[in-house]
Formats: C-alpha cells, structure tokens, sequence
C-alpha cells in the first residue's frame, strides 16, 4: 500500500453521470475524502448496465461501481430548502465541490459563486456542464454526442465516402472528468496557498475541441479543412477474425519495412509506389495488396511481427485480450474490487503512475449508505431526524 497524497482533503462531490464522478473518483484514490451526494432515487448511472448476471439492480451497475469507488455516499433532495441548507452545511468546511449537471443549477438553489464565496472562502468548485456556465449555448441540451458533433470530432471520423462516425464510447465525457480533475487539483493548491477559492469550468464543448486540437491549428496556420482519410491509419480484417491497425503505413519511412512484413518487397521497384505521393495517389491498390494479405494472417501474431521490426501496428484487442495482456498484468493496471452487492469483480486502474503512490481504489457506496454517519454524527442529527427527513423527501 502506497503513501495518500490528499489525506485530509475533503471533495463534496454533486453530479451523476460521468464527468464528475470521474473526477471525484481520481480524489478519492489519491486519498481525499469523497463524500458523494446523489438524489433520493440515486444517481441515473445506478441504472446504467452492464449489470452482472445481466440482471438490472441499483447496486450492481457497472458504470456506478467503476466511477464511484473509494467515496462515501449520502442521499439529498437539493430541490428542497433544507436539502440546500444541508448542502451549506457540507460545503462550509470543504475544500473543492465538484457540480455535474445544467448550467445555473446550483445559482438557482441559492448556491451562486458570491454566496459559495461568502459561505466559504477557500472552496474550489469545480463545474462541468455541456456548454459552460456562460455563452449563447449555454442552456442548450448536450451529451456525448452532442459534444462531438458541435466539438469538431465527429468530422474527423469514420470512412471518408461516408457521412462521419460517433467516436465509440464517452470519450469527452471522460476527458471533460480528467480535466475537472486537474483543474480542480490546480485551484485547490492555489487555495491552499492564498486563502482564495474559484470556480474552475470544464464544458464537453470545449474538452472536444480540445482532443482533436490538431484540426483547429490545420485551418488556422493553413487556411485548410482536415478531412476524413482512409490512408492514413487502416484498419483490416485478419483471416482469425480479428483486426490489425496500421499507422500511416503510406510514408517512405514505413515502406520498405511493411513490404518485407508481408512478403513483397517487388512492391519497391512498382513505379505506382515509387515515393510517399504515388502511394496516396494510388492508394485503393495499396488497400487491395494489403486486405488480401491480411485476410491470411493472425492478428496478434503481425503485431508482434511488425513492432519487433520497429512498424507502429496494433491489433484490435477484445475485453478478453485487455484482461489477459502480459503488459496490463505486469503493470498491476486491473484490481479486484469486492461489493456485498455486486460481489468481486474486476476493475480497470488508475491511467497514471505516481512514485510512492499505490492506489486503494476501495468499493462504491450503496444507496445512502453514509447517511446516519454524516448526518448524525458529523452535522449532528439524531435518528429520529432522520426519519422525519426521509418522510419529507430530504434524503
């Protein structure tokens, strides 16, 4: 077990979804106290699969128990006076409160940034929203597609004589929680420092612009419209049944070593692929070569061929190969997670290393499970509150 690096640090964390769950979640294996406040009916990721057995359960989503490890959990109805008056309670001894959600919503709970402000000096309060908290967009409805689309990714991707391709997965919304991470952790050393908190915003928005950058600097330093390319990092077939990725294979760099990979080094001396520009320009017969080609061999075996000759290759690896890559398991990178609901499962790590720092990832909260610990015995209500706090729709 490793050293903390944030005992002491207490994250108020009000979001559901991804974003900031994932952010909160990388304080929390840092060592900060993560105390998770989610609505009376829980978080909607409870209700996201995959579910072990495939059987529905608020306890056993796999995108909550991911995102949620290592925090406590308390239920509260913020739509409620004395939700909002409890949240102040929380929030007046907290170092960072990371919000998930519309844009407004805590100013219009009485929750603004002077009131945060007055209320607490030294709070950080990181958002993230779809938008951003200020701008035209601002009250507009977003998502992860969304987010791609009016972000600039969406052009980018998928085969060129097609309309674009949703990249797979929630990319942004990761991203956006890795950036509110960060640009929380930023504000909190500089609180710590001056006595000043902030209000750090993260909008999927901009995160999208963000991770394809490259794009913006070929219309801004170029005057052109980066285009969809299928010559650039193909993707082909193997004869297993598996997919190998090749990067950029058209460049005389990668040339002579692809044509000694496959077996036709009589390709150099073609004059249709004499140089880098002949190459693209007769790229659909370069395509047919190589799918023909790769319609015989095994997938992991090229990968490995081609990297030991110095070729950037990849083979398109399942959940099955992920949790079986001798790279993966030398690395400690997956850990067994036990939950009294869910059971042991495995878990996808940390994606950074920190010397000295072994990460306890610890298990997601159940429903309200820290409520009578917070509630009595750190804001001091009795029992008895509680059930009249419940009966009322507070928690």
């Amino acid at each position: 077990m490793g050293v903390a690096l944030l005992p002491g640090l207490r994250v108020v964390e009000v979001a559901q979804g991804v974003s900031g769950p994932l952010a909160g979640k990388y304080f929390a294996a840092l060592g900060a106290e993560v105390l998770k406040v989610e609505p009376p009916a829980g978080d909607w990721a409870r209700r996201a699969g995959p579910f072990p057995g495939d059987e529905p359960h608020p306890e056993k989503s796999g995108l909550f128990l991911y995102l949620n490890t290592g925090k406590q959990g308390i239920t509260l109805n913020l739509d409620t006076a004395t939700g909002g008056a409890i949240l102040r309670r929380l929030l007046a001894d907290a170092d960072i409160l990371i919000y998930g959600g519309p844009a407004g919503y805590l100013e219009a709970r009485g929750l603004g940034p002077a009131v945060l402000a007055a209320l607490n000096p030294r709070l950080v309060t990181v958002s993230i929203t779809d938008f951003g908290e200020g701008g035209p967009y601002r009250n507009f409805r977003g998502g992860e597609l969304i987010a791609q689309a009016v972000g600039g990714v969406l052009y980018l991707s998928g085969d060129p004589a097609r309309e674009p391709l949703k990249v797979g997965g929630n990319t942004i919304q990761y991203l956006a929680g890795y950036l509110g991470f960060t640009g929380g952790l930023i504000a909190y050393y500089h609180a710590a420092a001056t006595g000043e908190g902030q209000l750090v915003e993260v909008s999927l928005m901009e995160s999208a612009v963000f991770a394809h950058h490259y794009a913006n600097l070929e219309w801004a330093f170029k005057g052109e419209i980066k285009r969809r390319r299928r010559d650039q990092s193909p993707t082909y077939r193997t004869g297993d049944g598996g997919y190998v990725t090749l990067s950029i294979i058209y460049r005389d760099v990668y040339w002579p070593t692809l044509t000694r990979l496959i077996g036709r080094p009589d390709l150099m001396d073609d004059p249709r692929f004499k140089d880098q520009a002949s190459r693209r320009d007769h790229w659909p017969e370069v395509d047919a070569i190589l799918k023909d080609y790769f319609a015989t061999q095994k997938a992991e075996e090229f990968y490995h061929r081609a990297q030991a000759a110095r070729m950037p290759a990849g083979y398109l690896c399942t959940p099955p190969d992920l949790l079986t890559s001798p790279q993966y398991r030398a690395r400690g990178f997956f850990q067994e997670i036990d939950h009294p609901v869910a059971g042991r499962l495995t878990y996808p790590g940390i994606p950074f290393k920190l010397d000295e720092v072994g990460w306890e990832l610890g298990r997601a909260p159940l429903l309200g499970e820290h409520n009578a610990a917070v509630y009595c015995g750190r804001l001091g209500y009795s029992r008895d509150d509680l059930t009249i706090l419940r009966d009322r729709d507070v928690i």
